[in-house]
């Protein structure tokens, strides 16, 4: 018997224990009787892996254009109907943490790699064991690294959603901007603060729009490598220093960080206002549709030479681990991961694809909004996938204040010396 075969038929006796228990059983005991990922075939294809007879997916997405095409695509190519339920991406995992052990979950969802830790802890999601090497082949190591817990495969990653520079080219035309300070340089030109036009604009309270400056002289999240929830790096030396650059930017965005909001940002931006702002890929698709030309570059490096690194998730797809249908939903989780899909992603919303192939520049000759992600990519960190990490992320009472005194004019050591301990305080509350 091959492992390939060997791997069906413990999925099927997997769906018949599940069916037996009436869907109640509990992931630990799903986990133990896993199979081995590192001993998933080489070159998996799809349509070897047979899906259960009369199955039939429930997939957890927001309804957007890209759901609705994969869901179609999905069922055209193999026959297996896919009811599409419209769940906000901040909702899912809780509401499939309730829902899915009274066999109401979704059997294929997305979940970013920030709730890596929790969906795997929680026990609500199967590891991705049959199309593991295939997965391995041809994404993007960091890709795989996000969605890989205690040495385990986990999902399908598709996307990678990070923030760079969005570019006016009708107000900008061809000037170079090496260093932040030449940013300063044109917006101190262009400025007409009191009817509201800006030479660039970011969220001055946000976690994104500090990171940059507080990785480039040496701040970080948990360790150098993201892996250590007691080195809290957001305080140190050369984050004190990368911010304290951070806060000169006020000379040439001269607003409280409470009026430098998103809002403002998004509404000056699209009537023209302004020339650059810092966004994500999330709202590439809906700046395309401006009336007026837009680019994006990669944020340029500090007046010193040091590169300022974005921070970027990878999102993609998951298979609950109280699936009736384990084979039908792997194969649906594998074909939302497909080359194809990834592009129709990029070309419905902006996120960036992933997959080693698609990170080719000339594929993108024709759309110099990707292409600038595509090398903003290459100029940034991962989110680390710790438990930690969420902590600091979803919790706007911890990192954003610091930010906004800083940024309003307070001593930026004392400030982040506060963070740093508010972050402590709020993980020991956590556990």
């Amino acid at each position: 018997m091959t492992k390939k075969v060997g791997l069906v038929i413990l999925s099927l006796m997997l769906m018949f224990a599940l069916a037996a228990c009436g869907g109640n059983s509990t992931n630990s005991a799903q986990q133990s009787e896993a199979p081995d990922s590192s001993s998933a075939p080489a070159g998996a294809a799809s349509d070897e892996l047979t899906p259960e007879p009369g199955a039939k997916l429930i997939f957890w997405h927001p309804k957007t254009p890209f759901s609705e095409y994969a869901v179609q695509e999905f069922e055209k190519k193999y026959n297996i109907p896919v009811t599409l339920q419209d769940v906000g991406y901040d909702a899912i995992l809780n509401k499939y943490k309730a829902d899915g052990p009274a066999g109401k979950g979704a059997d294929v969802f997305v979940l970013g790699s920030l709730d890596l830790g929790d969906a795997v802890k929680s026990g609500s999601v199967l590891p991705n064991d049959y199309f593991e090497e295939d997965t391995k082949n041809m994404m993007l190591e960091e890709a795989i690294q996000s969605f890989t817990w205690d040495g385990i495969l986990y999902g399908y990653p598709s996307y990678a959603y990070l923030p760079a520079i969005f570019i006016n080219k009708d107000l900008v035309k061809d000037a170079k901007f090496e260093t932040w300070d030449d940013i300063k340089a044109f917006a101190k030109q262009f400025n007409d603060v009191k009817n509201n036009k800006f030479g660039f604009f970011f969220e001055a309270n946000s976690k994104d729009s500090a990171y940059p400056f507080m990785a480039a002289e040496g701040g970080y999240y948990f360790g150098k490598d993201g892996t250590d929830a007691n080195d809290i790096g957001i305080n140190n030396e050369g984050a004190v220093k990368g911010l304290e650059y951070f806060q000169s930017l006020k000379e040439i965005l001269p607003l409280k960080a409470a009026d430098a909001s998103g809002d403002v940002k998004t509404s000056l931006w699209e009537q023209g206002k302004i020339a650059m702002i810092m966004d994500g890929t999330w709202n590439s698709g809906r700046f395309k549709q401006l009336p007026f030309k837009v680019e994006s570059m990669p944020l340029p490096n500090l007046p010193d030479g040091k590169m300022a690194p974005v921070m970027t998730g990878v999102g993609g797809f998951f298979v609950g681990s109280y699936t009736q249908y384990p084979n039908a939903a792997k194969l649906f989780a594998n074909f939302l991961m497909s080359e194809e899909m990834q592009m129709k992603i990029n070309e419905v919303t902006g996120f960036l694809p992933l997959a080693k192939n698609l990170q080719n520049e000339e594929l993108y000759k024709d759309d110099p909004v990707t292409l600038g992600f595509i090398r903003q990519l290459k100029q940034s960190h991962f989110y680390p996938i710790i438990p930690e990490m969420k902590v600091l992320a979803y919790n706007d009472t911890i990192f954003t204040p610091a930010i906004e005194q800083i940024w309003d004019g307070a001593d930026v050591k004392t400030s982040l010396d506060k963070a740093a301990q508010s972050l402590k305080d709020s993980i020991a509350g956590s556990q």
